[in-house]
């Protein structure tokens, strides 16, 4: 199983406010979303190098991502299977450690929470740009081919 084409849509600004030891977002305003086409530049580059670790990691050879991968091909267009495309929505930290994922949740609540653990579970590798809005949104087209 490939994912296909992950496309970059755009990034929002998610204002935070801190209660007690609950994190909670606040939805952003339309002028604090960029599609990609209106992105400065360095925007779009960080999304293909995310876009690039999250394609990585789900093709690793490991426990999680085989689990996941064949969640996908045996269920493909099957009642309880994967969507044909999912949204996901990343936020990454200054080292580039990925803060937190969402998504629309998948049938599967394994599958759900073995693509949760790997989209979270790396360090893409360098720091977002200082001034990019986060989150990062970026649409998964799934292929169910091994």
């Amino acid at each position: 199983m490939t994912f296909r084409r992950l496309t970059w849509l755009g990034v929002a600004a998610w204002p935070r406010m801190l209660i007690g030891s609950l994190m909670m977002t606040a939805p952003a305003s339309a002028h604090d979303f960029r599609s990609a086409a209106d992105a400065p530049p360095s925007w779009g580059q960080f999304a293909k190098l995310v876009k690039s670790r999250f394609e990585s990691w789900i093709s690793e050879d490991e426990p999680v991502a085989n689990r996941l991968r064949s969640y996908v091909v045996d269920r493909h267009g099957k009642n309880g299977g994967p969507p044909a495309s999912l949204l996901v929505r990343a936020w990454v930290n200054p080292d580039g450690s990925v803060e937190r994922v969402s998504f629309a949740a998948l049938p599967d609540a394994r599958a759900d929470e073995d693509l949760r653990v790997i989209l979270k579970r790396g360090n893409i590798g360098e720091a977002p740009p200082p001034d990019m809005l986060q989150p990062l949104n970026l649409r998964f087209s799934l292929d169910a081919r091994k």
